[in-house]
């Protein structure tokens, strides 16, 4: 998935996950030392308490009484559940608490004490504890404050809250500021694909300009540049060679051509040579269908001007090619028929190269007939959903799906339905430059009989 995003977008989510993982790492820094330094803090309060505990029941002798109420004014803060004691170790004996139902309480904190330390923090059970050792006339006593910090339970809940408030928002406003600056880095490169979009196939002398030649978007700009000079030399020679080699091989099969018919008219007695000058004239015919199609193809794969377009009637162009393979194949059957809303005169009106769109619509009526089992074929103008769509559909062997991708290269052929027919697999690739020039699209599907041929005009 994380492929199928544009650059812009893999950038952009690069930039976030980045900066998130950061924001997290710098979240629960703050989250942990926060709870330390609340946790040192509490057990401070409980260690002042014990002290003050400690000097009141042993340096004053202060009663119960008097120890609870100057441990409760040390501390503007009240604590929460909390319960002070005072434990004597040789008679493992409480002296003083103020909570006796909290007595068993303290004992289990008295399993957990280091007594080799004279203060002890300890946890049990959201319970943090303060033990204070007091050697005295050798006697030793511990002094307990136990308490539930609830306040900063509260603290930390709060502070937890505030920060998923603001990775939120942080995270937002920085895949803003991601997108927004990825467009600003990939702004060049878009401007440069906007340019090779004038330039390819409509005009090759153009080049790539860029506002400063010494970065890298620029160093690619004049790599690309260097390319397209290459790419139109390339270009021209072709359209050269396509020129010259027309006119030089048009004229040699003109004259073979000719002199196999003065042949056969001179030999048309002598039947053995006569039978053998036909096969010749056959032969010479195919060579010469194969080398004008190979040279339309040529022309039209290397022709990079756009062809003159004007308001053309789809149906009359239809029409006139359907009446042209007629006329030069007598044997076919074709059958056409329109369907659909084509009532008004622009409904059936298309910007269009008339004899392009002819070529393109002889090839594939030929096609449809010479690959049929009956050499019989069905064209359908559909105007359908205010669209212009041309079926062109057979009974015949079908094509498997797996060569209908190929099926428009140039020399292609598909041997389930090519066997025993001739030609040369170039007629489709003409095809298929021909609607692409006209915007358009052409596909193939099977059918219950045989296949049908697609085209979508816009």
């Amino acid at each position: 998935m994380f492929k199928k995003l544009s650059i812009r977008g893999r950038l952009t989510l690069q930039f976030l996950l980045s900066v998130s993982v950061l924001f997290l790492f710098f979240g629960l820094s703050i989250y942990f030392f926060s709870d330390l330094y609340l946790e040192k803090r509490f057990f401070k309060r409980l260690q002042d308490r014990a002290v003050t505990t400690a000097t009141l029941f042993f340096d004053f002798q202060a009663t119960d009484d008097t120890i609870l109420k100057i441990v409760d004014n040390t501390d503007k803060e009240y604590l929460v559940g909390e319960v002070v004691s005072i434990y004597e170790t040789d008679r493992n004996l409480f002296l003083f608490t103020t909570d006796i139902t909290k007595e068993d309480f303290h004992r289990e904190f008295l399993k957990k004490l280091d007594k080799k330390n004279n203060i002890n923090y300890l946890t049990i059970n959201g319970y943090r504890m303060a033990a204070l050792r007091i050697p005295n006339q050798k006697q030793e006593y511990w002094v307990f404050v136990s308490a539930l910090d609830k306040t900063s339970i509260e603290a930390l809940r709060d502070l937890k809250n505030i920060l998923l408030v603001l990775a939120l928002v942080a995270l937002l406003l920085i895949g803003l500021l991601g997108w927004y600056f990825a467009q600003k880095a990939l702004g060049p490169i878009t401007y440069i694909i906007d340019q090779l979009d004038e330039i390819f196939p409509k005009n090759l002398g153009k080049r790539v300009d860029h506002s400063n030649f010494e970065d890298e978007i620029g160093k690619l700009a004049d790599t690309i540049n260097k390319l397209l000079d290459r790419v139109e030399s390339s270009i021209h020679t072709q359209k050269m060679f396509v020129a010259n080699i027309s006119h030089e091989i048009k004229n040699p099969l003109t004259k073979i051509f000719t002199q196999i018919e003065l042949l056969e008219m001179k030999y048309k007695d002598n039947p053995e040579l006569h039978e053998k000058l036909l096969s010749l004239r056959a032969d010479s015919l195919k060579l010469n269908q194969l080398t004008q199609d190979i040279l339309q193809l040529a022309h039209v794969i290397s022709n990079d001007s756009k062809l003159p377009m004007e308001a053309t009637r789809l149906d009359e162009v239809l029409w006139e090619a359907i009446s042209d393979v007629k006329k030069w194949n007598p044997d076919y059957k074709i059958k056409a028929k329109m369907v659909g809303e084509g009532s008004e005169e622009e409904d059936f009106m298309l910007m269009a190269n008339a004899d392009a769109l002819k070529v393109a619509f002889k090839n594939l009526i030929d096609n449809a007939c010479k690959f049929s089992s009956d050499q019989s074929s069905e064209v359908i103008l559909d105007f359908s959903d205010h669209k212009k769509r041309v079926y062109f559909n057979n009974n015949g062997e079908h094509i498997p799906k797996k060569e209908m991708e190929n099926l428009f290269q140039p020399f292609y052929r598909v041997n389930a339905t090519a066997k025993g027919k001739s030609g040369h697999g170039v007629g489709l690739a003409i095809v298929k430059q021909i609607i692409n020039m006209h915007e358009g699209k052409i596909s193939v599907s099977s059918t219950e009989s045989g296949n049908s041929f697609e085209l979508l005009f816009p």
